[in-house]
Parts: structure tokens; C-alpha cells; sequence
């Protein structure tokens, strides 16, 4: 018996040391992947339930200059359910959909370049998420060229696989949402401080006014803040992000001018608390409000989460329904004008939504969550629009 599991012994170490060769590993098994090579390197060798652990895939460069690649990707299902009223009517709506479904590839060539690509896959939406090339010289000083999401908030650029509610806040997604978009940034860190400097021409994928560049028009932003490390298990972050639109057809100029956020986070142990107060100005008149989201491990799978928000506008058309569920339902129309179009009610002036929530994480990026809202939507065409939508999500990420 003992020379058999000898001989296994021998026979998972040169097998793991084999597939260690020439690959990535991703999401989860990146994790994996490491503790492996601090097991080999301490023990010389694994055990069977460890070599179980690992999830590996294989990817062969087609190109022998490539340091190596990462297959990415991330699938969410959802499903919502509403319960709304106004002055006029009342009703309800409810969904179920694949949320996101993506794809990617990563990888790293010699001169400190890397690479990434991101496709959405779902049937309703095929495109590219992101495309961006990047040069790191050092922590001080690193360049990023390509297509993706500027700069704008902390929660806007958390990814959606580790966000912890449902949905973003109805505040960010008016403020602070200006989609991807092509550009050029440096970026990089002196601890404590860290900083995130770009140009983006500030259009849309379908958009390609740009393209002949029969006027210069540019998106500016401009990111910095610091954190610490308070104690060993627990930090600060603080932060100030600034977008400035002259496209008055842009992603951004399309409703702003200019926004302006400021970003705090605290984590400490099981709690992690998020908060974020977001501008946008139009010719002078603003758009403001902010979020709060305090969040708790209950034990090492359980999660339970807050988030309060509230948003108001000098325009009295300033503030809109969510568009995850509350633009959907019936009960925002409200009649037929002298032409026979839709009268909609779904915007207002001021906001508020509370969400209770509770996750389940089967793995690190993986999770099940759960989620109720109440909002109400003031001084709508009918009123004040008042809305219970109830969540619930599976989360994958790879």
C-alpha cells in the first residue's frame, strides 16, 4: 500500500508539474493556481484532493512572442418582478433574462504590453464590451489606449460580477453612466495616492461621428485619490473623479456638461461601507444626489447588504424611473396626446430608493443574490410614481 501511494505521489507531481507548463488559469482557479506553486514549492509535490481543486484551462499562443494568455467571461441571470402605482393607474411587470453573458481573452507579450478583448454574447446583443491595449513602465507611470468605460464613479467602474446589489443606484446610472467609449489615459499609483488622467472622443460603438474628424470634439477626465491601510484588516479609500463633455451629443454632453463625483470606502473585517455624492451640470442646471451602501458578511457564504439613494434636479424633467424595472411597466403611460403618441410619465425631479439585500456566495465570484427596493419618483406627469421591485440574480464569473 505504501509503495502505491508512493507511486501516485510520484505520478501527480509530475502530471501537475506538466500542466503548469505553457498555461493560465482564470477567475476562481487563478487562486488555485497560486496555492498550487506555494504547495510545490514548499512540498515538492501535492495531494490528490488538491489536484481536484484546481479548474485549469490550456490556451496555446498562436504567436511564440506571447508571455501567455487568460480566457475570461462572465454569465448572469436575472429575474425582476414590480409592483407600481401613480395618481393615474397602477399595475405590475415582471422579467426574466440572461443579464450579461461575456467573453474575453487577455493576454501578456514582452515590454511590459498587454492586451484584453470582452465581447457580450447574448443573442439580443453581440459587440465588443471593451477592446484595450496597456504599457506598464512602473507603478508611477502606465498607459491604457483603447475602447472602455472612463472613468466616472466607484461603483460605475466596480465590475458588475462584484458589485453587491442587483442593479447599480438609479443616481449613478442618470450621473455617472456615460458608457465605453475610445481613448487614450495614463494612470498609476505612489502610495498612498494613485491618479487616472484621459481623453475619450466620447461616442458611442454605433456612433462614428468622430470618425473623419471634421470636428475635434473630446471627453476629459481625470481621477485622483488615496488609501490606506488603516489596520491590518481594514483600509480607506477616498476619491475625486471629473468629467468634462464639449460634445453636446456625446455619452456625457448628452445630459451633462460636466460631473463631478466624490467616493469613499471603508472596509473592516465583515463590513465594508461604499458612499458616493455625484453632480452633473447642464448650462447651470445641476443634477446631484448620493448613495450610501453598507454591507456585511454574516459568516464566510452569507452576505447581507443596504443601500439608501436619493437624487434631485433643477429640471423638472431631471431625474427618470430605472431603467431596470421601473421604465417598463404599463403604468407609465398615461394617455394618448392630440397626435396619438404615448404620454409617458417616468420623470421627475427627485428621487429616493431604499434596497435590502442578501447574498450567497458559492465560490468567490459566484454568488446568488436577493433583493427588494422601494422607490418613489416625484412630480412625475402623474404624480408621484411609487415602486416595490423585487430581485433576484445568479452571478458567474470565470
Amino acid at each position: 500500500m505504501e509503495r502505491l501511494t508512493e507511486m501516485n505521489t510520484k505520478l501527480l507531481k509530475n502530471i501537475s508539474g506538466a500542466l503548469l507548463v505553457g498555461i493560465l488559469v482564470s477567475g476562481q482557479a487563478s487562486a488555485g493556481y497560486n496555492d498550487l506553486v506555494k504547495t510545490l514549492e514548499t512540498k515538492g509535490t501535492i495531494t490528490a484532493d488538491e489536484a481536484a481543486k484546481l479548474k485549469i484551462v490550456e490556451v496555446t499562443p498562436d504567436k511564440k512572442d506571447v508571455l501567455g494568455l487568460k480566457i475570461t467571461g462572465r454569465l448572469h441571470l436575472q429575474a425582476g418582478y414590480l409592483d407600481q402605482k401613480n395618481d393615474v393607474n397602477s399595475g405590475d411587470w415582471s422579467t426574466m433574462e440572461v443579464r450579461r453573458a461575456r467573453i474575453g481573452i487577455s493576454g501578456k507579450f514582452p515590454g511590459n504590453i498587454s492586451a484584453a478583448v470582452e465581447a457580450n454574447v447574448k443573442p439580443s446583443d453581440t459587440s465588443v464590451s471593451s477592446a484595450t491595449l496597456k504599457w506598464k513602465n512602473s507603478d508611477m507611470f502606465n498607459v491604457g489606449a483603447g475602447f472602455d468605460k472612463p472613468k466616472s464613479s466607484l461603483e460605475e467602474n466596480t465590475s458588475s460580477a462584484s458589485i453587491l446589489t442587483v442593479e447599480r443606484s438609479n443616481v449613478n446610472n442618470i450621473i455617472a453612466a456615460p458608457g465605453e467609449t475610445t481613448g487614450l489615459w495614463v494612470y498609476g499609483e505612489m502610495a498612498p495616492f494613485f491618479y487616472h488622467i484621459g481623453i475619450y472622443n466620447d461616442e458611442g460603438v454605433d456612433d462614428a461621428r468622430n470618425s473623419s474628424n471634421v470636428e475635434a470634439e473630446y471627453l476629459f477626465n481625470a481621477q485622483g485619490g488615496v488609501k490606506f491601510d488603516l489596520t491590518e484588516k481594514s483600509e480607506l479609500m477616498a476619491m475625486v473623479t471629473y468629467l468634462q463633455s464639449d460634445d453636446p451629443n456625446g455619452n456625457v454632453g448628452g445630459d451633462f456638461e460636466s460631473v463631478t463625483t466624490a467616493s469613499l470606502q471603508y472596509s473592516a473585517g465583515p463590513i465594508e461601507i461604499s458612499a458616493e455624492y455625484l453632480i452633473g451640470d447642464d448650462n447651470g442646471d445641476e443634477t446631484s444626489g448620493f448613495y450610501i451602501t453598507p454591507a456585511m458578511m454574516v459568516n464566510d457564504k452569507l452576505q447581507a447588504v443596504v443601500r439608501f439613494e436619493m437624487v434631485e434636479s433643477d429640471s423638472s424633467s431631471g431625474v427618470r424611473a430605472s431603467s431596470r424595472y421601473g421604465r417598463r411597466t404599463d403604468t407609465v403611460v398615461i394617455g394618448k396626446d392630440e397626435d396619438g403618441k404615448n404620454i409617458v410619465a417616468d420623470k421627475g425631479d427627485e428621487y429616493s430608493a431604499l434596497y435590502l439585500g442578501m447574498n450567497y456566495y458559492t465560490a468567490k465570484y459566484q454568488k446568488i443574490m436577493f433583493g427588494i427596493e422601494f422607490s418613489e419618483l416625484k412630480n412625475t406627469k402623474a404624480g408621484t410614481l411609487d415602486t416595490t421591485s423585487l430581485f433576484g440574480a445568479y452571478r458567474l464569473r470565470f
